[in-house]
């Protein structure tokens, strides 16, 4: 089972991107915290300063960088650290040249630095729970002031897709943009994979050489009745090993990982209303329906029940 594959699956994102983002020496914008959503910027020319709130110091970013701040955080970017600063909110209602897509151009008319700007939303809340372990800041840097391959040749079918009128444009940009989400995820794992530090997560156990295993079981029989002693021996560790490497590396014990999958699971398939709770508890492992109901509204705060009907009134969500 591809595990990054299976959580994508399941979280259902929603994404947008805005081009054509002109910014003149000397200029400055402060974008408020956006808490619901993942922020990614590209630079495709030119240079400037990311500060975000809570992390220092700030950040050089220059041409072909990538950087996405996964919980949405406040933040400024700039040219250079003394320039002023607007905020997002008012220069979006005073730009004369706004298009349908907020493209916009700012600033004092010195040397140009061009972005690309978009941002990724993530269904419900039990989803954005689940990512909410990916580190606040991933920065892929660029290969000599150009975007690597993968990302230049994305942005560039992106950018075909969002001014195209032909059929079905707004689907491909949105799936072209979707895509990009899982580059930044890839691209991260590659310069990350086998480091000892960073923030606990299911992200980093995943790509773990001794739990990586454990991990595409869960996900390929959920409702299977796991315990710690199988899993441990499914992946030629001791319990107690198994037991301390899962946490130190997921933030989460074994058996709490497969019930918060269990009910990230659960709540994507009764927000899509297709079939019984009796069903759905024994698709992700519960023996009767109560049990599950009881795991669900421990887990979740509401009833299965309650949680498809808010679900299918739009009432469960960002």
């Amino acid at each position: 089972m591809d595990v990054l594959t299976d959580v994508l699956n399941t979280v259902h994102l929603q994404s947008a991107v805005h081009f054509c983002t002109e910014l003149t020496t000397p200029w400055g914008i402060r974008v408020p915290a956006q808490n619901d959503r993942a922020i990614f910027y590209v630079m495709t020319r030119g240079s400037c300063y990311l500060e975000v709130d809570g992390l220092k110091p700030p950040v050089s970013l220059a041409g072909g960088d990538l950087v996405m701040l996964s919980h949405g955080d406040a933040h400024v970017l700039r040219d250079r650290l003394d320039s002023p600063i607007v905020p997002l909110e008012e220069l979006v209602k005073t730009c004369s040249k706004c298009d349908a897509h907020r493209s916009f151009q700012h600033g004092g008319g010195g040397s140009l630095t061009a972005l690309v700007a978009g941002h990724f939303i993530f269904e419900s809340q039990m989803s954005k729970s689940f990512l909410s372990t990916l580190p606040p800041l991933i920065h892929i840097h660029g290969e000599h002031g150009q975007a690597v391959p993968w990302l230049d040749t994305t942005l560039k079918w992106m950018a075909a897709e969002t001014s195209s009128k032909n059929p079905g444009a707004q689907i491909m940009a949105s799936r072209l943009t979707d895509m990009l989400f899982i580059q930044i995820l890839r691209a991260h794992i590659a310069e990350h994979s086998g480091a000892c530090n960073g923030k606990a997560g299911w992200l980093r156990a995943m790509t773990d050489s001794h739990l990586g295993k454990a991990f595409e079981l869960i996900h390929e029989q959920p409702n299977h009745p796991w315990t710690v002693a199988e899993l441990a021996s499914q992946v030629n560790m001791s319990r107690t090993a198994f037991s301390m490497r899962f946490t130190q590396l997921a933030g989460v014990p074994p058996l709490a990982y497969v019930t918060k999958w269990r009910m990230l699971k659960a709540s994507d398939i009764l927000r899509q209303g297709k079939v019984t709770i009796s069903e759905i508890a024994t698709y992700v492992g519960y023996e009767s329906e109560a049990s599950f109901s009881k795991a669900f509204k421990r887990e979740m705060g509401v009833a299965p029940g309650t949680y498809r009907r808010e679900g299918q009134n739009g009432a469960v969500g960002v």
